[in-house]
């Protein structure tokens, strides 16, 4: 059985889902009948109304906040905009960094653009690490990744090895209204068991 969205938090303005990696965040440019939709599910769910305050890639899991009116989604995207949200992502990367702590500071489509990688346990030749983005660009993480030398698995687009899909997780997201936190998927966790002695 597919796995659906877990609800990590909830209360009369938000609700916080820990999303499964496959899962469109809104319906894709152009959908297909077997689209698995997190915006679909929550309106068509006991939860009712979703306005979604930001987006995870596809391929992409863990932590989401989505609003359940207007009002919360106008407050919601402010945190967002101006930074009061903070997000950290856990990844699986090769080779491991030279050192243990790494901050980018690279433009991201010519936009200023901020992140600090850990490395949180690591092999000879994959590690665990930690992501902080301190800007919000579109795909940063991945890029910055790349720039650092140490590619995502599974994300072709910036020349990483091949996996079953980009190795992204949004582990934690704090905001005003609590901190809500993801552990690891279960495809990752497993494939980083396997990595760990190779």
């Amino acid at each position: 059985m597919e796995p659906t969205p877990g609800i990590l938090f909830e209360n009369e303005d938000f609700v916080a889902l820990d999303k499964p990696p496959g899962w469109f965040s809104v319906p894709a440019r152009h959908p297909t009948p077997s689209d698995r939709v997190v915006s679909l599910w929550l309106r068509e769910s006991a939860i009712g109304s979703a306005y979604m305050i930001h987006r995870l890639d596809r391929f992409t899991s863990g932590v989401m906040l989505v609003a359940k009116n207007p009002v919360a989604h106008r407050k919601g995207c402010a945190w967002f905009e101006k930074r009061v949200a903070k997000k950290i992502y856990l990844f699986l990367a090769s080779p491991p960094p030279s050192r243990p702590a790494i901050q980018i500071r690279t433009p991201v489509d010519g936009k200023p653009a901020q992140t600090l990688f850990e490395a949180v346990e690591a092999s000879s030749r994959y590690f665990l690490g930690r992501a902080t983005p301190l800007t919000g660009r579109f795909h940063q993480i991945r890029e910055h990744a790349a720039r650092a030398g140490f590619p995502l698995l599974g994300d072709k687009s910036f020349g990483g090895e091949t996996a079953e899909r980009v190795c992204l997780h949004a582990h934690s997201l704090e905001t005003p209204v609590g901190r809500f936190e993801a552990p690891l998927a279960l495809d990752l966790a497993t494939l980083w068991e396997k990595l760990k002695h190779a």
